[in-house]
């Protein structure tokens, strides 16, 4: 078997989730990371969700080896918004504002 490194990601992280080669993207959380692949939790509009345990990386050389890990779908990392930036940013900067309050607020009580 191919030595693959698949791309970072982290628990509750939002990647694309393709059922097959050529589906449209559905918006995923990454439920569990293992070493080669994700579970994840595909959004279904009117539905809620499903599980999809076992997808690999489209980009996965394993496809290639073991055609039926096709059957369990792909997965990609979604664009990056700027939006999600400035506000990860601004969430950081409140967070660390308030990390400097608190030993302040602990010596005044």
């Amino acid at each position: 078997m191919t030595d693959y490194q698949m791309p970072a990601v982290s628990l509750g992280d939002w990647v694309y989730f393709y059922a097959h080669e050529n589906a449209d993207p559905t918006i995923a959380l990454v439920s569990k990371v293992g070493r080669r692949a994700l579970e994840l939790w595909a959004i279904s509009p009117g539905y809620g969700g499903t599980d999809k345990p076992s997808v690999h990386h489209k980009d996965d050389p394993g496809f290639n080896e073991f055609p039926a890990w096709k059957e369990t779908g792909a997965w990609e990392h979604r664009p990056d918004d700027p939006r999600i930036s400035i506000l990860s940013e601004r969430v950081a900067l409140l967070e660390k504002k308030i990390a400097a309050i608190e030993p302040k607020k602990k010596a005044t009580s």
